[in-house]
């Protein structure tokens, strides 16, 4: 066995030796290094080759610097060999962060010789050409002894672990476009549209809300129907329009202006306990800002606005937990989430999911396979909605919103 470190200079440019090693593994490439970025698949590339062998593979982990670019590059070299490995959710040190895979181990195989290289070099740029200071030690020797096989014990370990990268092809964000959305009772009969409609709120909460130009998207609900901190029934009818002014009366607290007993509204949108109704202009009511919509068309009732682009997003899921031991000493390092009954709580995140968030109060009642035929996502994306709503929630009826589904 021949040991060997690598380098007395800490800033030694480490691509040659390491090209050495890769060219040497012309029976089995495996390697498991923390970080990939395309400085790192620059190096690999190369080697695509042996890498495509049946025993080869790269793991890394997916935490930054990895970047999703690098993987997607790599991939394409060698498909079928590139698995990421996703973590942990707990436990999580204090100041630091959870666990992850920290590797740098090489190993080059051709026939019974066997190579293999571990220090501290991550997949970059930075540690290929002797930015960072960087140290390793470069084993040669014969197939059966046993810095080899514990070797490539660990390799498969982190291998195990890890998933087969799969390349995620997202459909395009929709155009955003800046739409007033207004949840509303309705509390008289409709007449033929167009109409106008006096937003009457009793607060200055909807003011950034309100500033116009806009369009305003206006949904209706059977009277006594929607309430704070639940889901919302369908609606029964939904008009789309234009917000064209806003005005501040006497009785905004900061911006001080003049009353506005509109006598062209149609229907005035007021609240009452909380729930903003659509009802019959009436005199002398008692509001710090006003807002003036032209509703123009009937709409579909089932139509979604969202507030943030509904574009498809990575996530890592949490798969089986352990426990193990811990010196007591260190307990204080850990976070709360990282203890249980005095041990280290372990739950490693085993796969990941392509999904889309969605809150529920702007989904409402439509279901999820239904936004996904409108945004033509890929099979393998999911819908999850954000359960949460708040009782205490201003913005629970009237919000701006970007996209429409």
């Amino acid at each position: 066995m021949n040991v060997r470190f690598i380098a007395l200079d800490p800033r030694n440019r480490a691509q040659p030796d390491l090209d050495n090693l890769l060219s040497h593994g012309t029976d089995q490439l495996a390697i498991a290094c923390a970080f990939l970025t395309p400085g790192g698949v620059e190096t690999l590339k190369r080697h695509a080759a042996r890498l495509k062998q049946p025993n080869s593979f790269v793991v890394v982990a997916w935490d930054t610097p990895t970047s999703l670019d690098a993987l997607n590059e790599l991939h394409t070299f060698i498909p079928g060999k590139l698995y990421v490995h996703l973590g942990s959710l707990t436990p999580v040190e204090r100041g630091v962060g959870p666990g992850l895979m920290h590797s740098k181990v090489f190993f080059a195989r051709a026939g019974e010789q066997c190579r293999l290289w571990t220090g501290s070099h991550n997949l970059t740029a930075s540690a290929m050409q002797g930015v960072n200071c960087e140290a390793a030690v470069l084993i040669e020797g014969n197939r059966g002894e046993a810095v080899f096989t514990d070797a490539l014990t660990h390799l498969n370990q982190c291998r195990a672990e890890a998933m087969l990268f799969d390349p995620l092809n997202p459909p395009p964000p929709l155009t955003p476009q800046q739409t007033l959305v207004i949840h509303a009772e309705c509390h008289t009969v409709l007449k033929p549209h167009p109409w106008f409609v006096h937003l009457l709120p009793d607060n200055t909460d909807y003011d950034k809300a309100m500033r116009p130009p806009a369009a305003v998207w206006l949904y209706l609900y059977d009277r006594g129907t929607l309430q704070p901190g639940t889901r919302r029934p369908s609606a029964v009818a939904a008009y789309s329009g234009t917000l064209t002014a806003l005005n501040f009366t006497e009785r905004h607290p900061r911006y001080r202006g003049i009353s506005a007993d509109w006598s062209a509204a149609d229907y005035v949108v007021e609240f009452k306990g909380g729930i903003p109704c659509l009802t019959e202009p009436a005199p002398h009511r008692i509001t710090p800002s006003q807002g003036i919509l032209r509703m123009e068309t009937k709409e579909t009732t089932d139509t979604v606005w969202l507030t943030e682009s509904p574009k498809p997003a990575l996530e890592r899921v949490v798969g089986e937990q352990h426990l193990s031991q811990i010196d007591p000493e260190f307990r204080q390092f850990f976070t709360t989430k990282s203890l249980r009954e005095n041990q280290l709580l372990h739950q490693q995140y085993r796969s990941v999911r392509t999904v889309i968030r969605i809150p529920r109060k702007e989904m409402g009642f439509v279901e999820p396979a239904q936004i996904l035929t409108r945004l033509e996502a890929p099979a393998n994306v999911e819908i999850v909605i954000d359960e949460g709503l708040e009782a205490e929630d201003r913005f629970a009826f009237i919000y701006r919103a970007k996209y429409r589904t």
